[in-house]
């Protein structure tokens, strides 16, 4: 279904799906405050539009006002949770008077970009990336006017010379663009995985240089680094993930679980948790019964040739990889390195979706895993 063509481009439909969705937010304000109605689409909206770009900006006019020279611990921009570093951005003129423009200038371009990015599509794909743009963590995203769908739209145009142009000049200057933005806002950092694309020798050389000046900067940054992460209290804000988050939302679970109260049994909840640990185990059962099936397959898709380049199955012939190795890199290291982070961060991973959609199609052992991926991904959808 995915591979059959359609006689309009699917992305027509995808700017029908946003301009119906906004559409929608517009007739709704003339009976409830739009950002209420917003909240019953699953995006926990607020009165202010664009909270957070105006943060940012206020934060530039304070350092307008106060002529901040030192970069560590400037007042101004660890107020917002921002490395200091975003004082270099002041150069810009941006003032806190223009959220409004600015924030729908940025979403705009956001869209641009994604719809540059993902290509013509078919009905079907129209559809999945529809569900994808109108989810609650990207629309919580494009509501805040975070600066991270700036950064977004800057990875979107590094990632299009590198997938474009074969001279190395220009995937330096991607790779320098992404490190530009690890510097600014540190978790972009992870996105150099892309350069996983160049030889050995080139990609060791690469790594080296970009891993010893981002530690050095993180070094003589780590106590402003300390300030932020304590002035930012995350934990309170409920549309989180991250291997920390997943910890929070666990244990008053477990908590619930306890099995006494005041000293005695509490007969209910041992029912409940002996409920749990039967399901439990019948899940482990399926999957484990799956998976012997399935064995055989397995072990063909451990050995499928994914590296060689004289391979025509070899991964790295596929057509939107290093949109997969950024995307990838930066999930993994906002859950896995950083932790605890905002749900909006989720809007990266529409870099994998044109990667995952081709592999579905390809119907081959990358097929399954990608249903897998893909289906996870419209997870975001609740």
């Amino acid at each position: 279904m995915l591979k059959k063509q359609s006689k309009i481009d699917g992305r027509f439909l995808v700017v029908a799906a946003l301009l119906g969705y906004f559409g929608l937010l517009y007739l709704a304000n003339f009976f409830v405050p739009y950002h209420k109605f917003w909240r019953k689409l699953g995006v926990p909206a607020v009165k202010s539009p664009f909270i957070d770009l105006a943060a940012v900006l206020g934060a530039f006019d304070c350092d307008r006002l106060t002529g901040e020279v030192s970069l560590t611990n400037n007042s101004c921009f660890t107020q917002i949770a921002y490395p200091s570093s975003w004082s270099s951005l002041t150069w810009l003129g941006l003032e806190q008077r223009d959220p409004i423009f600015l924030g729908v200038f940025f979403a705009l371009i956001f869209y641009v970009i994604t719809l540059i990015i993902i290509g013509r599509l078919n009905y079907q794909e129209a559809i999945v990336y529809a569900l994808i743009l109108c989810s609650p963590p990207v629309m919580l995203l494009v509501e805040r006017g975070n600066v991270d769908i700036v950064i977004y739209s800057w990875l979107g145009v590094g990632l299009m010379m590198i997938k474009n142009s074969r001279a190395l000049i220009f995937r330096l200057c991607a790779y320098l663009l992404i490190f530009f933005w690890g510097v600014i806002k540190l978790f972009p950092i992870f996105g150099l995985a892309v350069i996983f694309k160049e030889k050995r020798n080139l990609f060791l050389f690469l790594a080296a240089i970009f891993a010893a000046a981002f530690i050095t900067y993180f070094l003589a940054s780590i106590e402003e680094m300390k300030t932020i992460s304590q002035a930012f209290d995350v934990e309170r804000v409920w549309f989180r993930f991250g291997h920390q988050a997943l910890f929070l939302k666990v244990q008053p679970f477990l908590s619930n679980l306890s099995l006494f109260t005041g000293g005695e049994t509490d007969i209910k909840k041992m029912i409940r948790y002996m409920m749990y640990i039967i399901m439990s185990l019948l899940t482990l059962l399926v999957l484990t019964r799956v998976l012997l099936s399935k064995f055989k397959i397995f072990q063909e898709w451990l050995s499928w040739d994914f590296v060689s380049t004289d391979s025509d199955k070899s991964l790295d012939k596929s057509q939107y990889i290093d949109y997969f190795r950024l995307a990838a890199g930066i999930y993994l290291g906002n859950y896995l390195v950083i932790g605890l982070v905002v749900d909006y961060k989720l809007t990266f991973l529409i870099f994998a979706l044109p990667q995952i959609l081709d592999w579905i199609k390809q119907e081959n052992q990358l097929s399954l895993p990608s249903s897998i991926a893909g289906s996870s991904l419209l997870g975001m959808v609740r």
